[in-house]
């Protein structure tokens, strides 16, 4: 038997081992961390997501995403060279946040509404955290700058966009165009919604049904994943690695307390948001752009979550993974370009001096004082560059067929 099939074997068994001998060994800390958990599952997860999700089912279920998606097809077929539908997925998880998006991609492929390559093309983009979490809890309640918030959730959503476009491409696939008439599409669609038997009541009943699965699902992830942070915080194995990535970051002036907050969010975004936020002796800029890169990765907690429907798929979950780190670098990038629309230069006067030496230089000087100019170039370079990579993917595409 070759060793990485021991190792894939026995490394899952020994890390679950390990974890409940931390639980053994400090249960207070463990209960602790599972009652924080819980709490940000009731007081935050279930009034912001149960709604939502319910509404998402809902939709799906009475084929008013089919309806819209028949409306929007153009569109989103030549963009992002997904199907209305698809695309409709990714609006609603803008509105309702994670993991909302990823478990309706999962139910279309499931359903064999979208191919598989389509299918991996949408969930690079369609999972995306809501306004009421960047907005509300991270900017206002964490950072005490609702601005920010306005700054984090426009680079969120540019960076899901971005990675959408760059997955375009994904299966060598083109998306056809429906060989009946919008007017046909839609009344095949009404005549065939309650063709099941099932009215409106029963399928109402069945999103609440569905909603409250999904929530509870959501619930035991982030209680487990406080209690597994925890646990590993007090073997100190969070600590090393806070220290091993400080080392290449201090030239940067980034802090060891810095460190662990972005580690922690790796973990669970919104703890680590909170902690990131919480390092005052920091830069606001840098603050900004880790939190925008941990709510682009999700975390491992919420990436569990999404995963957790995508397995049921045939979607590949490691290609998920990496449009999610996409997502996030893309994001803290964003943030960091954009930064300067909702601050002065006087921030650069607040950097310490190992700071300074990245960001108070000519360069990021004649940025910020020339931000209203280099900005609507970049724009205007990367509307230009997607458009050239659409016809060059059209034209392909028309070659090969």
């Amino acid at each position: 038997m070759k060793k990485s099939t021991l190792f894939m074997f026995f490394m899952p068994v020994l890390i679950v081992l390990v974890l409940i001998f931390g639980i053994i060994i400090f249960p207070n800390e463990s209960i602790q961390s599972a009652k924080e958990g819980l709490s940000i599952w009731t007081t935050v997860l279930i009034p912001s997501l149960l709604p939502f999700v319910i509404g998402a089912n809902l939709i799906v279920d009475l084929k008013i995403v089919d309806i819209i998606g028949f409306i929007i097809n153009p569109i989103t077929r030549l963009i992002f060279n997904v199907s209305g539908k698809s695309a409709l997925v990714f609006v609603i998880s803008t509105v309702s946040g994670y993991p909302v998006g990823a478990k309706l991609a999962s139910e279309l492929r499931t359903n064999s509404q979208i191919s598989r390559s389509e299918a991996q093309r949408l969930v690079s983009f369609c999972s995306t955290s809501g306004p009421l979490f960047i907005i509300g809890a991270v900017a206002t309640g964490m950072f005490q700058n609702s601005d920010l918030g306005y700054l984090m959730i426009s680079c969120h959503y540019l960076g899901a966009i971005s990675v959408g476009l760059f997955f375009r491409n994904y299966g060598n696939e083109k998306i056809p165009k429906s060989p009946h008439s919008l007017r046909s599409n839609i009344q095949n669609v009404i005549n065939t919604r309650y063709s099941n038997g099932q009215g409106f009541f029963v399928l109402f009943g069945n999103a609440v049904f569905n909603g409250v699965n999904t929530l509870l699902m959501v619930g035991g992830f982030v209680i487990v994943f406080s209690v597994v942070f925890k646990i590993l915080y007090l073997f100190n194995i969070v600590s090393l690695i806070s220290y091993i990535i400080y080392i290449p970051l201090s030239f940067f002036g980034v802090t060891k307390e810095l460190c662990f907050a972005f580690i922690s969010g790796l973990f669970e975004m919104t703890i680590g948001c909170n902690k990131v936020a919480a390092v005052v002796s920091t830069p606001e800029v840098l603050r900004a752009i880790l939190a925008s890169f941990l709510i682009g990765f999700s975390g491992l907690s919420i990436l569990a979550q999404c995963c957790n429907f995508l397995a049921k798929t045939d979607i590949d979950i490691k290609l998920y993974i990496f449009s999610k780190l996409l997502h996030g670098t893309l994001a803290g990038l964003f943030t960091f370009l954009l930064y300067p629309v909702f601050k002065s230069t006087s921030i650069v006067s607040n950097f310490n001096t190992v700071y300074n030496v990245f960001y108070n230089n000519s360069v990021w000087n004649f940025y910020l004082s020339n931000y209203k100019l280099i900005l609507p170039i970049f724009i205007i370079i990367y509307i230009l560059a997607s458009l050239i990579i659409l016809e060059r993917t059209s034209n392909k595409i028309k070659n090969a067929s």
